[in-house]
């Protein structure tokens, strides 16, 4: 008789930690942690944090009543780590290490490879993450920034991207690898990803695409420069405009979609302008994407929380209709694309990377 599969997933937030066990892909249970963000604060770095969390999952683990020994393997979503992969890695300590440099940006899910693997080691199981959030495979075309010394790298929403165009490719009877599909996640912030022989080879992100609910997207370096030399800002204060400040609340004061199309109900013409300004800005990089597909586009899928919008969905394709098929994939499921991820792993249908 085969043994079941049970995956715990584990993705960790600026606020919260989701967690989940999956059992051969069903569900047992799924919970949100949320935590206050002002004794986030008291411990320092998002490394502090580690022993909270855990012993929180451990805690929600035994509140459900279920027992540990039963996993399988323990995945969490991948952290800001410059040059990896998409797909998933391998838990190691050289792999903790790195999530740790400070060269790399700071970011909650950089906890998520410690967590697992500190889960995971006692009972004899792998962990992994997969499909970190810098897991893109650029060209070097399209690593030039345009001033010597400055390099982009790849980052965007990768695991529901992914996990949305492997969806997509399924549902239509392809395979993924041979499908070049351009992906906009919409959320907090918005991302707009090429996807090209499995790999994503090209991005708009949250610092050079589009205005987004809370993020500033690309702004003309000149005023930029300017603001950031005017006295007025502090660094910190300054990369909170571009990443929590920016974008719709900085015009309208909410981040919530369903806010904005209210104003817009009841007249409010600005609400309408900036609203339609982050369609376009939208619309803009998605066509700026299908240059790295030279155009042949099989695809082009808008998924995240805003997603459900038949008001900002609609405005973006009037824009873009002409660079392909838009396809309609609302909201996200990180949890399940994590299982499904650390499963193929498992089951030898993927390679699991070591870093």
């Amino acid at each position: 008789m085969k043994k079941k599969m049970d995956i715990l997933t584990i993705n960790p937030g600026s606020t919260t930690t989701k967690i989940a066990v999956f059992r051969d892909m069903e569900p047992l249970f799924t919970e949100t942690i949320t935590h206050d963000p002002e004794k986030l604060k008291e411990m320092g770095s998002i490394f502090g944090q580690l022993h909270f969390r855990e012993s929180l999952i451990k805690d929600v683990l035994e509140e459900k009543g279920y027992d540990m020994k039963n996993l399988s393997g323990v995945v969490a979503r991948g952290g800001m780590i410059i040059g990896l992969h998409g797909g998933g890695y391998k838990v190691t300590p050289a792999l903790c290490k790195a999530m740790r440099d400070p060269k790399n940006p700071p970011h909650a899910s950089s906890t998520g490879a410690e967590l697992a693997y500190d889960i995971a080691e006692p009972l004899g199981i792998p962990s992994f993450i997969y499909d970190s959030t810098m897991g893109c495979e650029l060209s070097d075309v399209a690593k030039v920034s345009g001033l010597a010394g400055i390099e982009r790298y790849g980052c965007c929403h990768v695991l529901n991207a992914r996990a949305q165009a492997m969806n997509y490719a399924h549902s239509i009877g392809k395979d993924y690898k041979d499908l070049k599909l351009l992906v906009c996640h919409m959320g907090g912030g918005i991302t707009v990803s090429a996807h090209q022989g499995g790999q994503i080879i090209d991005v708009a992100s949250y610092d050079d695409g589009p205005m987004s609910p809370e993020r500033t997207g690309g702004i003309p370096l000149v005023l930029w420069t300017k603001l950031c030399y005017s006295g007025d800002y502090k660094e910190a204060e300054v990369e909170k405009l571009i990443a929590g400040q920016g974008g719709l609340v900085s015009y309208l004061g909410t981040t919530d979609c369903r806010e904005v199309e209210k104003m817009i109900a009841e007249g409010n013409e600005e609400a309408a302008i900036v609203y339609e300004a982050m369609a376009y800005q939208i619309a803009k990089s998605i066509a700026q994407m299908s240059v790295a597909l030279r155009g042949q586009v099989d695809g082009i899928i808008l998924t995240g929380g805003a997603a459900h919008s038949k008001m900002l969905t609609g405005m973006i394709i009037s824009y873009a209709s002409h660079l392909g098929n838009f396809v309609l994939m609302p909201g996200e499921n990180e949890l399940e694309a994590l299982a499904a991820g650390a499963a193929r792993i498992m089951n030898g249908e993927e390679e699991g990377r070591e870093y």
